[in-house]
């Protein structure tokens, strides 16, 4: 599938989320199911992103020769811990006891992958520990990610209904299919200069982060 097509187009109607990118990628009836119960627990915007996190996953899953399941699934719900309306994190935290770490308790917008990565196991039944790594570091990045979570940190930046201002999406979409690898450094550079642009705060993993992937000359 040509990268540099009408790939990135999604409709905002729920159903036509299976013609994304003007391809029919069928569901198998397990993760049908898991759609249904994801459209329930997130708002309209998240379940739209959520769908579009997955079809992306399955393309480079496809692409680069990878578990398209595990690709999709992960995609699929490493927002599923977005519960209340807006950020939703303390809400959400208080559904399951998840632990945080005292340097996660000053970035609560980065608590649903925390709590995400257990409700992969507590609500979806998925006892997978790539996965819930992958769904917990992707708000940030870490050291030493799996392939699978250096797509997830991808596709959630690149998924169709993503537009962000001074980045260059396009390219990058083009990218991620040549060169994942680059497309991966990329994208995290573009998002520790976003948040030095407005003045926040890095997490430790996103420094860690571009501490080990970021080779200066």
């Amino acid at each position: 599938m040509n990268p540099k097509s009408n790939l990135f187009q999604i409709k905002d109607i729920k159903e036509d989320w299976l013609n994304v990118y003007g391809a029919s990628l069928s569901l198998s009836a397990d993760i049908s199911a898991v759609v249904r119960r994801l459209e329930v627990m997130v708002d309209n915007e998240r379940f739209l992103h959520s769908l579009g996190t997955y079809h992306t996953m399955l393309l480079l899953a496809r692409h680069y020769g990878e578990d398209l399941r595990i690709a999709g699934l992960t995609g699929l719900l490493h927002d599923c811990a977005r519960i209340a309306p807006g950020e939703g994190e303390q809400s959400s935290l208080a559904v399951v006891e998840t632990p945080l770490s005292v340097e996660d308790m000053a970035f609560p917008k980065i608590w649903h992958a925390r709590l995400g990565a257990m409700l992969l196991k507590t609500v979806f039944g998925i006892e997978n520990e790539e996965m819930a790594e992958a769904i917990r570091v992707h708000p940030t990045g870490a050291p030493d990610m799996s392939r699978l979570a250096r797509f997830l940190y991808i596709a959630d930046y690149i998924e169709p209904t993503r537009s962000f201002e001074d980045s260059p999406l396009r390219a990058l979409r083009v990218l991620a299919f040549s060169d994942m690898e680059v497309a991966f450094r990329t994208i995290l550079k573009h998002k520790l200069s976003e948040l030095q642009g407005k003045g926040n705060p890095f997490h430790p993993d996103t420094l860690r982060a571009f501490a080990f992937y970021i080779r200066e000359d």
